[in-house]
């Protein structure tokens, strides 16, 4: 009895079986997920790096931009404060009296029958003393 029994051999040319067809099947969808999850990931962190720098790159811009309007804001108040006084001295030049009384401070102009005399100031005459 032991000569009618027939020995299985397996040959490496052979198909496999359909199980391990199967299972090839499964191990090569898992691999292709797996590839396919790691470039998702891969694209996803590139994105928000991305998104990131140009937010960091944006609020930078923005500081600046808020500190040149500090300044530019107090350069505007300082020039509408010389705006305003200009305008006062200009109303001013408009009044007769106020122009002759600074000719005549200015530049020693006299009515008739007027003299006028110069006198020093005293804090230049103590500050020139002062510094001999």
């Amino acid at each position: 009895m032991k000569k009618d029994r027939k020995l299985l051999t397996y040959d490496k040319d052979q198909q496999a079986t359909p199980a391990m067809q199967t299972m090839q099947k499964d191990q090569k969808k898992i691999i292709f997920r797996r590839r396919r999850l790691g470039i998702m990931f891969a694209s996803a962190l590139v994105m928000f790096s991305l998104i990131g720098f140009n937010l960091f790159r944006n609020s930078q811009h923005l500081l600046t931009l808020q500190d040149s309007r500090k300044t530019i804001e107090k350069e505007n108040k300082e020039i509408s404060k010389t705006k305003k006084d200009l305008k006062r001295e200009v109303n001013l030049l408009n009044d007769t009296e106020y122009v002759e009384k600074i000719a005549r401070a200015k530049y020693f102009y006299s009515k008739e029958g007027e003299q006028v005399y110069s006198i020093p100031d005293l804090n230049s005459s103590t500050q020139s003393s002062g510094n001999k």
